[in-house]
C-alpha cells in the first residue's frame, strides 16, 4: 500500500467532487481528439485516469473527500483544468455563469498549485 503520510491532500467538497470529475473527462476527450498521443501526453492521461478513479470511488453523499495527491497529479490537474477552460471559452458564449465558473475553476486551480512543496 502507498505511503501517503507527504502527499498533499486535497480536501473537496461533494458538489466540486462533481465538477472536477466532469473537467477530468471533458479535459480527456478533449484532449484525445485534438493533441497527438505523446509519451508526454499519455503520462498525463495515465495521472489524470488514476485522479478520476479516486474521485469516482469517493463515498456517495460524503459532505468532504480528502484525496492524497502526488506532485505530477497536482501538475495533470492543473494542466486539464487549464486545457478545460480554454474549451469552454472557446465554445461557450459569454455570460456571468459562465465567467463565474471559470473563475472558480481558476481558484480552485491556484489552491491545487499552492499545495505544492515549496
Amino acid at each position: 500500500m502507498m505511503q501517503h503520510h507527504n502527499l498533499p491532500t486535497l480536501q473537496i467538497g461533494f458538489n466540486d467532487l462533481s465538477v472536477l470529475r466532469n473537467v477530468i473527462r471533458g479535459y480527456l476527450a478533449y484532449s484525445r481528439r485534438t493533441s497527438l498521443p505523446t509519451q508526454e501526453r499519455q503520462e498525463q492521461a495515465r495521472l489524470l485516469e488514476s485522479v478520476y478513479q479516486r474521485l469516482v470511488a469517493a463515498p456517495n453523499g460524503a459532505a468532504e473527500v480528502h484525496i492524497h495527491l502526488q506532485t505530477q497529479e497536482i501538475y495533470a490537474l492543473s494542466a486539464a483544468i487549464l486545457g478545460f477552460c480554454a474549451f469552454v471559452r472557446q465554445k461557450v458564449p459569454p455570460s456571468q455563469d459562465r465567467d463565474e465558473t471559470l473563475q472558480d475553476l481558476e481558484g480552485f486551480r491556484q489552491k491545487l498549485l499552492a499545495m505544492l512543496p515549496a
